[in-house]
């Protein structure tokens, strides 16, 4: 039992290292103004704290603590071997080849500031003309509305660079009310003919295809596959631990 809390220990400190060294990428890669930043100074702090406590139980200090020590242990695996098994299925859905030949790709909006699209949405952009150029036959559906700091819609942004990769513009189609992931797929069924018998591909990137999918599952498409942009950036580990807890108040409320 006490290699088991030393592993817990050193476990918890190299955690404690990467979240102080990983908040400093994100604040230099994307300001301290990202979404979800919190999370790593809050994780860093209680994953020192957590460390000192153990570290401190297993010197002698705190005899009388042995059995919350092994307690928490057992409990911070279990966690830890959870979050593990949730973000493997969302990095296997993320690099799951979408169905060949849809007869809509529905290209799931992200910000823009001012009228340029952020990384991200540039990588939804740049995969969804691979695929349409692939498949000539297929409608794209720009889907996204405006936002705080939008000059245009992210439907709009999504269509002009679309129209820059080569693709015709009246293969695209515009859905410009939506302001959510849910929205997106919701709005974007509105036009769509008999969405629910239609060939779909969700464009998304790669950490948000399992939810995403799922999502329009639940909305009522049937014939539905994702394709995730695989692209890299500084930010990309955040969203993928940002997805996870939004698995699970997902299923909280009943969403998948």
């Amino acid at each position: 039992m006490q290699i088991f809390l030393w592993i817990t220990v050193a476990v918890l400190l190299l955690y404690a290292v990467f979240a102080f060294l990983y908040t400093t990428v994100v604040i230099y890669a994307s300001g301290t103004a990202t979404s979800f930043l919190w999370f790593w100074p809050v994780t860093f702090c209680i994953a020192l704290a957590a460390a000192a406590g153990l570290f401190f139980v297993l010197t002698g200090r705190l005899p009388g603590l042995k059995k919350v020590a092994i307690g928490f242990s057992i409990l911070f695996w279990i966690c830890l071997l959870i979050f593990l098994g949730v973000e493997a299925m969302i990095f296997m859905a993320g690099r799951k080849a979408p169905e060949k030949g849809a007869a809509y790709v529905v290209v799931l909006g992200a910000q823009v500031r001012g009228e340029i699209p952020t990384l991200v949405l540039q990588a939804r952009i740049k995969a969804a003309a691979e695929y349409l150029k692939e498949y000539p036959d297929a409608v794209a559906v720009a889907s996204g509305g405006k936002g705080s700091g939008e000059s245009i819609s992210e439907a709009e942004a999504i269509k002009r660079g679309l129209v820059r990769l080569g693709i015709e513009e009246e293969r695209i189609l515009l859905e410009e009310s939506s302001t959510s992931t849910a929205e997106n797929l919701k709005f974007s069924a509105e036009i769509i003919p008999e969405y629910e018998q239609a060939d779909v591909v969700v464009v998304t990137n790669d950490f948000h295809v399992y939810r995403a999918v799922h999502l329009a599952e639940r909305l009522g498409y049937t014939r539905v596959s994702g394709l995730g942009a695989t692209e890299f950036f500084a930010v990309t580990i955040q969203y993928y631990v940002r997805e996870f807890f939004a698995l699970i108040a997902g299923s909280c409320r009943g969403n998948f």
